[in-house]
């Protein structure tokens, strides 16, 4: 048991350390935008290829989900970011080597199993190191934030800076994204664990793995959380896929990889502001916020896939297209920052790991099956004419969702039951 003075050390580090962790670890720096072109020009890979390497990473999530979860309760918070970030590490020197598609699923492999346990262990070390009050949500999307749109704005200027590197030396870009990948493993080392654990036994671990059911059990039982992770996944799943699109639209309008990577890091700049201005935002459109961030992105989708099919040679038509681009970095910068606050409601340190897990579970299932659609289409047609399918069905999809929420997401907490609320910090406070 710590006592107060190691319990306000492990908060003051953690919460002083996460931002510029997040910063440079959130993801991949140097290396989105140009990772298509890698695989693409460099490798030789196909676009439909690249596009089906990300169904992979979707399949090995589903798949290492749950097990992952188990590694976070076992290993703790902290030593899994370690865990997860080493793995990343592998995942980039794999890249580095590959040649074809089977390296690419090796390398996607490694890659699910990092995120699986990142996306569960980092959210799930912040939230309990922040101690618990009634402004302890916007404790954590503050500090969330800075991390996220200090990403962005590393994120955009590595992209600038991998695109003129990239004409250099295709591999210049991975092995920066490598050296980064390193010095977020070294960072990572510094966080203190915010939940110390009893000393491990059979008993514990059969334990432990009971309250990871339980906890699966309570979100299948959630309605406002089934809500919030369907919604999630789906949005997710149509940034996933327009991540790739747009580079691909891109190269097929002959634009060069500074160019592209410039595009880009506008984009970065943009979900850089979006992420810090995600208070605002949910403060004008409330429950309404991931309905509005899903109809801005599929909406857009289907614009850029309108005026792409024209817009080789004609400089409206593309400035068009890219504008769909910066508005897709808009959503995904607010979209990322807004899901986990939405998620940690009503969730203190004996479920909030399996909710992470839960979304994460169900967004690459998403992932997957929307992942494979487009792979398919891409195979049979251009980028343009696959934006404009994707961009009508997620339209549709995202309009029958928002009546399914309506009643069970941003309702005030004394509206829901009281099995919903059967996790909430402030309802224990009461």
């Amino acid at each position: 048991m710590k006592n107060n003075q190691e319990i306000q050390m492990m908060r003051k580090t953690n919460m002083r350390i996460f931002p510029l962790y997040k910063k440079l670890g959130w993801d991949y720096l140097f290396f989105y935008t140009i990772d298509f072109l890698f695989l693409t020009q460099i490798k030789g890979i196909s676009a439909s290829d690249v596009v089906l390497k990300s169904t992979f990473y979707a399949f090995f999530s589903i798949i290492v989900q749950i097990p992952a979860n188990i590694v976070v309760e076992f290993l703790g918070r902290k030593n899994s970011a370690i865990l997860g970030n080493i793995l990343n590490c592998i995942y980039m020197v794999i890249i580095m080597l590959s040649r074809n598609l089977f390296d690419l699923i090796i390398a996607e492999f490694f890659c699910a199993i990092a995120f699986s346990i990142k996306n569960v262990a980092e959210p799930s070390l912040l939230n309990e190191s922040i101690p618990p009050s009634r402004y302890k949500s916007k404790i954590f999307s503050k500090i969330s934030a800075k991390g996220a749109s200090g990403y962005y704005i590393l994120n955009s200027i590595s992209k600038i800076i991998s695109g003129f590197l990239f004409v250099i030396n295709g591999y210049l870009p991975v092995i920066c994204s490598l050296a980064i990948l390193i010095i977020v493993t070294i960072l990572s080392i510094g966080f203190i664990e915010p939940i110390k654990k009893k000393t491990k036994s059979k008993l514990m671990y059969k334990e432990q793995i009971k309250n990871v059911k339980d906890g699966f059990i309570f979100i299948l039982k959630s309605e406002r959380l089934k809500a919030l992770i369907l919604c999630a996944s789906l949005i997710d799943a149509l940034i996933w896929i327009l991540s790739t699109y747009h580079v691909s639209l891109q190269e097929e309008l002959r634009l060069s990889s500074i160019i592209i990577g410039i595009i880009a890091a506008i984009g970065s700049f943009i979900s850089a502001y979006a992420s810090r201005a995600q208070n605002k935002f949910h403060e004008k459109f409330r429950n309404k916020s991931l309905f509005v961030i899903s109809i801005l992105l599929s909406i857009s989708t289907i614009i850029a896939g309108i005026f792409g099919i024209k817009a080789q040679g004609h400089i409206l038509l593309l400035l068009i297209v890219i504008a769909t681009f910066l508005i897709y970095s808009f959503g995904n910068g607010m979209y990322s920052t807004i899901i986990d606050k939405y998620l940690r409601n009503f969730a203190n340190q004996s479920i909030d790991t399996k909710i992470f897990a839960a979304k994460n579970l169900f967004r690459n299932v998403f992932r997957m099956i929307i992942g494979i659609l487009a792979s398919f289409l891409l195979d049979k047609t251009t980028t343009a004419y696959c934006m404009i399918v994707i961009g009508i069905i997620f339209t549709i999809i995202f309009a029958l969702v928002e009546k399914y929420m309506k009643n069970r997401v941003g309702l005030k907490p004394e509206e829901y039951s009281k099995i919903e609320r059967k996790y909430d910090e402030q309802k224990e406070a009461e």
